[in-house]
């Protein structure tokens, strides 16, 4: 069968994307020694590219697959290599020592996968890779306020096209143009979801922060309206997972900033009265006949025996099952990767990734991995909920960080964890090493004051090594 007009717009596309992705590599690598958040936008540019292709990464065959986040992460981690010759390391700080740790147990299941399972090693190790050079570049670099500044503003045009991208899937099914069986694998019967899961959250993590810039007035006008518009795409996509971990997160702004809920809930009972007579009216001519039918069959399916959840919930006891029946080094350290996740369900043979990051931590870095990475991920959230802050713009980037993954930690129950979590988990640690650093310095230091009595004039201190 002959190639169609599809085909070759689709491979004209990928050609063009692939072309100014390594164009925007090459440069962005150039300024890497210099702006230190160029790797952070390479990042984000790679999570576009993944989201607009789905489950078909473009690729290239060089002896093996080399698909466009093995580069990107490859660039990340050489300019993670040459910043270390501008930044001392923290050597000191929990939070990074453990990351170096996890990373450790990472590439020692990889060695010995490899030398078990060949490539099926590299093929398994490489969402764990970018995960772990994504927290890794983000912890080492000491990031100023206008550096975080422009990488909040990175991520909020980052949301707007993940938005962007699911409407011109959901448009391109509609009309014909994209074949939504070829190109997503599933049937015209299922729930029809343009992005995945991670991407949604990605959308809902920007609107939880937001939202708590709104509430406490420190964002710009729109920053209500953002808010408004990525929770109800979320709310669109039906990913149930994303719904439970943005409740969590909002339910945290809420406790958080519950001394402002008072001031702005004139604006927030207008805005909901507004988007209940929008939707009134709209339900009037059948507007969303469809969509609430899809909904509310997504949300009862979440419980039913043949669901998705049940099937997953089946995975996990079984998969356990082989970890623990498995030999004490693998207890520890896991199964080495290439193993595969091969296992029985409703009398099939089924070998996909368990959708539990937890589940998935155990068994391929053991317990020992495990800890590492549940430690430092909560030492970060547990530090950005409570630190106390000198600014404005320091309590909302702790509070922000710590309350977006406190909702990535909800969701890794039923979805991989990914490396923009990830790096917002090296981000904040960053801040927390900063932080601590700031306040030891000033612990140890007496006040200018005192000291400017001895030598006979004023001096200012420095609050940050």
């Amino acid at each position: 069968m002959g190639a169609t007009p599809q085909d070759f717009l689709t491979i004209v596309g990928g050609a063009i994307i692939v072309a100014l992705l390594t164009a925007t590599a090459v440069w962005l690598f150039s300024k890497a020694a210099t702006a230190s958040i160029a790797p952070v936008g390479l990042l984000l540019v790679g999570f576009c590219i993944e989201i607009f292709f789905f489950n078909k990464q473009p690729y290239v065959q060089a002896g093996l697959q080399i698909y466009h986040n093995d580069a990107i992460s490859i660039i990340v981690l050489l300019a993670a290599i040459v910043s270390f010759a501008h930044r001392p390391l923290p050597l000191y700080e929990t939070p990074f020592l453990l990351w170096l740790g996890f990373g450790i147990t990472i590439i020692a299941s990889f060695v010995v996968g490899l030398n078990e399972y060949g490539r099926y090693a590299g093929t398994e190790v490489r969402p764990y890779f970018y995960m772990w050079v994504a927290g890794l570049y983000c912890a080492i670099c000491n990031f100023s306020k206008d550096d975080l500044s422009r990488i909040a503003r990175w991520c909020l045009w980052t949301a707007y096209v993940v938005i962007g991208i699911a409407l011109y899937y959901w448009i391109a099914v509609e009309v014909g143009f994209v074949n939504r069986q070829e190109f997503y694998d599933e049937t015209d019967a299922a729930t029809f979801r343009p992005v995945a899961a991670h991407a949604a959250l990605f959308v809902a993590a920007v609107g939880l922060v937001q939202t708590m810039v709104w509430l406490r007035g420190s964002g710009t006008r729109l920053a209500g309206l953002h808010a408004a518009v990525f929770f109800a795409f979320i709310i669109i996509m039906q990913h149930r997972s994303v719904w439970i971990a943005a409740a969590v997160g909002l339910l945290g702004v809420l406790m958080l900033e519950r001394r402002l809920l008072p001031r702005r809930f004139g604006l927030l009972l207008g805005f909901a009265l507004s988007i209940t007579l929008a939707i009134a009216v709209a339900a009037i001519f059948g507007v969303f006949d469809d969509l609430a039918q899809r909904l509310l069959v997504s949300t009862v399916s979440m419980t039913d025996s043949g669901g998705t959840f049940a099937a997953r919930a089946d995975s996990w006891d079984r998969l356990l099952e082989s970890w623990l029946e498995a030999q004490s080094y693998t207890l520890l350290f896991g199964f080495p990767f290439g193993k595969g996740y091969v296992r029985m369900f409703n009398g099939m043979v089924i070998d996909f990734a368990p959708h539990n990051f937890y589940l998935d931590l155990i068994l391929r870095v053991g317990i020992v991995g495990a800890i590492l990475f549940v430690v430092a991920s909560g030492m970060v959230i547990v530090h950005g909920l409570r630190v106390k802050c000198a600014t404005e713009f320091e309590y909302v980037l702790a509070r922000g960080l710590g309350v977006v993954l406190l909702a990535a930690m909800v969701f890794c129950v039923v979805y991989p964890s990914n490396y923009t979590l990830c790096a917002a988990t090296g981000v904040a640690m960053a801040q927390m090493i900063r932080q601590r650093r700031t306040h030891d310095w000033q612990q140890q230091t007496p006040p200018a004051e005192t000291f400017g009595t001895l030598i006979g004039r004023p001096m200012n201190w420095p609050v940050d090594r």
